[in-house]
């Protein structure tokens, strides 16, 4: 019974993790009124957001008051967790998937400016990666039809899908 006990123990900061983490990225997005933000889905990395980031919020662009509202099923890494904090004033981070319309709703995607579905270029199968990232849009577009969705395509040919 003891070795249960002292197993069980062991097991109790990372229990603690989990449900601080769901805690921690649940929730919903609480904008400023009046404030633009985006949201941003698909293939959620430490690389593919750093690049995402170093390109929308660089200085040079005219319009970057803007929050970004990430939205992953998969709870971030400590590193792409850094990341978020070095731009915490322009970005939020929410567990979830935008196959699921209480997600949606739980980072505003109605009130968005944009909503982005990022791709994996990496990927393996680029026409699987398109597929997903297809029905991304579709779920978003069912669930807020007026919304501007851009979508990152690997293969030409699913372009043409897209705008049927």
């Amino acid at each position: 019974m003891h070795w249960l006990q002292a197993m069980f123990a062991s097991y109790v900061p990372e229990i603690a993790d989990l449900i601080g983490n769901r805690q921690k990225y649940g929730g919903e997005y609480k904008g400023e009124h009046g404030k633009k933000h985006i949201v941003v889905c698909g293939h959620i990395t430490y690389d593919s957001v750093s690049h995402f980031l170093q390109d929308f919020l660089h200085e040079d662009r005219d319009d970057v008051d803007v929050e970004v509202v990430f939205l992953h099923r998969v709870v971030p890494d400590l590193e792409l967790e850094g990341l978020f904090k070095r731009h915490f004033t322009k970005v939020e981070f929410f567990t979830g998937t935008v196959m699921d319309s209480l997600d949606l709703s739980r980072v505003k995607v109605s009130d968005a400016d944009a909503c982005l579905v990022l791709a994996n270029k990496y990927s393996t199968n680029p026409d699987a990666e398109d597929a997903a990232n297809i029905m991304r849009v579709i779920s978003i577009k069912n669930y807020s039809s007026d919304i501007r969705v851009i979508v990152q395509l690997m293969q030409y040919h699913n372009k043409v899908r897209r705008s049927n």
